[in-house]
């Protein structure tokens, strides 16, 4: 799978690197751990290391690779401290601590434009819909943050418009009276994504993948929610990057489980221990 070689590649070069950046031969860097021949594959991207096999050759070389990856968070500009703690709350998984600095903190009063506006009332739904479990009032946030830069006379979303209509998509096809419209806005989505050029990739868009993926999988919809999870890895790959991918093999491995097939589950469940590791973050686990 082309997916799969482009996880292989990616870790082979940052092995290289690493061990050149130590000073270290391919026979200094495989003692104790596996054959030179072994470490040979694996830096021309021909084997894929499981999370065992990988965690020592990190262990080794005492680097962590979690500052390589850049994850693109909606940022407020020119507020630096606010964007590093949000950032780092995020990737905590700490709703209730944001929830806590979103309304002790002074910063809505001094945002004027609306991207701001927009940027905040986002980080607010989606702390209040998972800190209260309340998607009535995470989906007033969420339309508010929209409704600030979005005009249905538009035909092309911004990534930001396209994102937070994703995640309120996720929230309607929560709820009976809205599923319908909710699948219709994450379709909606996917085709507007596939229709941007190149050089308008955003990281953010990632995640609109793994929210229309993980609604079919909360909807027993296992072919589809396969087939989108399977796009989201593939686009992630093509344009290069590492966010939400473990995530997105992680989602796989669910929705193989929930397909009783139990082999493909387990290979989408080592894939994404083996980006955690390679890159030092933590997949949600559901």
């Amino acid at each position: 799978m082309e997916n799969e070689h482009v996880i292989a590649v990616e870790i082979g070069k940052r092995i290289v690197l690493e061990r050149k950046r130590h000073h270290f031969s391919q026979v200094q860097l495989a003692e104790g751990i596996c054959s030179q021949s072994m470490i040979s594959s694996i830096e021309k991207g021909l084997y894929i290391p499981n999370a065992v096999l990988l965690g020592r050759i990190c262990q080794k070389l005492n680097v962590s690779m979690g500052s390589i990856v850049l994850s693109h968070y909606l940022e407020i500009e020119g507020e630096t401290s606010f964007n590093k703690t949000i950032k780092q709350l995020c990737d905590q998984h700490n709703y209730s601590e944001m929830l806590n600095y979103l309304n002790d903190s002074k910063i809505l009063a001094q945002l004027s434009h609306d991207k701001d506006l927009q940027t905040y009332y986002y980080y607010y739904g989606v702390a209040i819909y998972q800190v209260n479990n309340n998607s009535k009032k995470g989906l007033l946030y969420l339309n508010m943050a929209l409704n600030y830069t979005f005009s249905p006379h538009r035909d092309v979303f911004t990534s930001t418009e396209l994102l937070i209509t994703s995640v309120i998509a996720f929230l309607e096809t929560e709820k009976k009276s809205t599923v319908k419209s909710g699948f219709e806005k994450l379709q909606h989505v996917l085709v507007q994504i596939e229709a941007r050029p190149q050089e308008s990739y955003s990281e953010n868009l990632n995640i609109c993948f793994y929210l229309y993926a993980f609604s079919l999988l909360n909807k027993n919809n296992y072919e589809l929610a396969n087939k989108v999870a399977n796009l989201g890895i593939s686009w992630i790959t093509k344009h290069k990057s590492v966010y939400m991918l473990a995530d997105l093999f992680f989602l796989l491995a669910k929705i193989y489980s929930a397909s009783m097939n139990d082999n493909d589950a387990c290979d989408a469940l080592e894939k994404s221990r083996i980006i955690e590791s390679l890159y030092d973050i933590d997949t949600y686990k559901f």
